[in-house]
């Protein structure tokens, strides 16, 4: 009968080790299977650092980009603002100093009195009567003329501005 609770104790010890055995064996398994799982994990991480990094050069490339056609843009016509500003102000300088005289043509010679008329048929004029303005209507007219002048150059950059940003994903 001592025999029995010998082998009754050795197979419960041989059946311990061989849990205990198995539980290595599996908590290896789990730990490669988790390893495995880091890892994926770890190189999905990186590859969404490379893209995100990818992604930015990119954006900044482009945002370089823009920024450098909007810097052409504005000095373009910042150039042209500055011509037409020149003009306005050697026209109204012409005009004050009397080197240069507008004139506007007339319908009839009897609503401008003491406008000469012109005589015979030289030149290629259509006979209309011209008046000439005083210096200082001329002057406020060719004012007027150079904001005009002024606001078409700057609604045709603003314009070339809505247009490099509307490319701007392109």
């Amino acid at each position: 009968m001592t025999a029995l609770p010998v082998r009754l104790l050795v197979l419960m010890v041989a059946c311990a080790i061989a849990a205990v055995a198995g539980a290595m064996v599996n908590g290896w398994r789990w730990e490669a299977k988790l390893a495995t799982a880091n890892q994926v994990h770890a190189d999905t991480l990186a590859e969404i650092d490379r893209a995100t990094a990818r992604q930015m050069q990119t954006q900044h490339e482009q945002q370089a980009d823009l920024q450098r056609r909007l810097a052409l843009t504005e000095q373009q016509h910042y150039q042209e603002l500055a011509h037409a500003q020149e003009n306005t102000d050697r026209l109204r300088a012409d005009l004050a100093a009397d080197r240069q005289r507008l004139l506007v043509k007339v319908r009839s010679p009897a609503s401008c009195g003491g406008v000469p008329t012109a005589s015979g048929a030289s030149g290629v004029d259509d006979g209309a009567q011209y008046a000439e303005l005083h210096p200082a209507t001329a002057a406020d007219l060719a004012a007027l003329a150079g904001d005009a002048d002024r606001c078409a150059v700057r609604l045709k950059g603003l314009q070339a501005w809505v247009i490099e940003l509307g490319t701007k994903g392109k």
